[in-house]
């Protein structure tokens, strides 16, 4: 086989593994989209929820809990946005492992003259980093903790959002029963999103994630995973399974929470801002973390995954898909640039073409913008967001050489590497603390909002005189 008839059988192996990667993406959209019942169903908890609350007396006691390191910039911030949540019967435990002016903020006198109860456990070293200091908290836990909440440092959690995840774990215990472990919540990067060009990719980048990926794989049954932040656990369950050291200690605890047949439920709706990365270097550092720790997770338990009889197939298919992630990127280069060299040459094989071979590139680069702009869309159609999308496609292509590196070390290395904090600077351009989704969708809506995303109103027609 000549150099260019191997490049072209490589474009097209590659485009079709790709094919399925874009697939279940147009799928998600859709099922987010025209899957009106969830989200309706998602709305009308979220107004039951409001008319009717659990009595305070029975709700259980919550422990969140809050990992710092060097965080002067955040650090008051979210303690004060704990202090003032609506709730009778919780406790705020600091994971502290600062070396910084984080130590003098949380030794101010004030924080113990609140009504909420406010722990601070600091640590001398960073044994096992945020795992580790997650580990540590939860030997100084109330011990009649029902639920344990995590939030990173650079959240603002709103004053409702414990009852929000009190009574969405009522609603999915009715659908999961015992075997529900943890309610995952949306991660709204949101604080500093008109920052920069980056932060703007960011933003639409986690609206295709939180509103369309999660919510289809919450409607389909599938895997879902525990994302770090704004989730709610059952304290016994934590304390059975415990923290690990992974650099990727929430998809770690995943995979061994599903492996033992329990189940992660997600909700947009209970939502808790926080900040974008603001820089190239920040971004890339955290998803070379994420690449590495996911993948070496991946190795650690493929089998295990694979041959357990407490996971589903469904759940094991999305494990399949997930595990080569962070290197579909690659991929999808990879294919485009074999491809550009077979068509050039006019090498294909007999049963392909060139217009065959465009349209896959086509069909595979649309995928996650079209995703972006459905969870966009979903969350209220902010048109000033729709240009994040432009944004995150020139992200997609600087991260994906590094994600690619870090997902092979992971793949391919005994141990993982050291956490690389991201900097959390306390940069707020809009202070929004949650989004009111669409409850009610039709094509004409739709169609409306990508009308209105592409085109000013000069361009519109019909809106000026003659």
């Amino acid at each position: 086989m000549s150099y260019e008839g191997f490049t072209s059988q490589l474009a097209i192996i590659i485009g079709c593994f790709y094919f399925l990667y874009a697939l279940k993406y147009y799928i998600s959209s859709l099922i987010a989209l025209f899957k009106v019942r969830s989200i309706k169903d998602y709305n009308l908890t979220n107004e039951k929820l409001n008319q009717s609350l659990i009595k305070d007396h029975n709700l259980p006691f919550i422990s969140i809990h809050i990992p710092f390191y060097n965080e002067v910039n955040v650090s008051r911030r979210i303690l004060e946005a704990c202090i003032a949540i609506d709730y009778p019967r919780f406790e705020v435990l600091v994971a502290d492992d600062s070396i910084d002016e984080t130590v003098k903020i949380i030794r101010e006198q004030g924080w113990r003259r609140t009504t909420s109860i406010i722990k601070f456990v600091h640590r001398s070293d960073r044994t096992g980093y945020k795992g580790g200091a997650l580990k540590e908290a939860l030997k100084y836990i109330h011990p009649g903790t029902g639920f344990i909440v995590v939030f990173d440092a650079d959240f603002i959690p709103p004053t409702g959002i414990l009852r929000d995840f009190m009574y969405q774990f009522t609603v999915f215990k009715e659908k999961y029963g015992e075997k529900l472990a943890a309610v995952q919540g949306y991660q709204l990067h949101f604080l500093n999103r008109n920052e920069n060009w980056l932060t703007k990719g960011v933003r639409a980048e986690y609206s295709g994630s939180y509103m369309v990926e999660r919510v289809a794989k919450e409607v389909s049954g599938a895997m879902k995973m525990v994302s770090g932040s704004v989730f709610m656990f059952r304290a016994d369950l934590l304390k059975q399974l415990g923290w690990t050291t992974s650099i990727t200690e929430d998809w770690e605890l995943t995979l061994r929470l599903y492996l033992e047949g329990y189940k992660v439920a997600y909700t947009p709706l209970i939502q808790s801002p926080a900040e974008i990365p603001n820089t190239i270097t920040r971004l890339r550092k955290q998803r070379m973390r994420w690449a590495e720790g996911h993948t070496h997770a991946v190795r650690k338990y493929f089998k295990d995954i694979l041959f357990s009889s407490k996971i589903s197939i469904t759940e094991k298919l999305e494990f399949l898909y997930y595990a080569p992630y962070y290197l579909q990127s690659l991929f999808f280069i990879a294919g485009t640039l074999c491809w550009v060299l077979s068509d050039v040459s006019g090498v294909c094989p007999d049963y392909w073409n060139s217009r065959l071979g465009w349209g896959l590139v086509a069909w595979n680069f649309c995928a996650l913008p079209f995703m972006e702009a459905t969870g966009l869309f979903l969350e209220g159609d902010l048109k000033q967001d729709y240009s994040g999308i432009f944004s995150f496609i020139v992200l997609s292509f600087i991260l994906t050489p590094y994600q690619a590196y870090a997902a092979l070390k992971g793949l391919l290395e005994t141990e993982e590497s050291s956490w690389v904090r991201t900097l959390k600077t306390g940069t707020v351009t809009d202070r929004v603390l949650s989004l009111k989704l669409r409850s009610s969708l039709s094509l004409r809506t739709l169609f409306q909002a990508i009308r209105n995303a592409l085109f000013t109103d000069s361009e519109k027609g019909g809106d000026s005189d003659g």
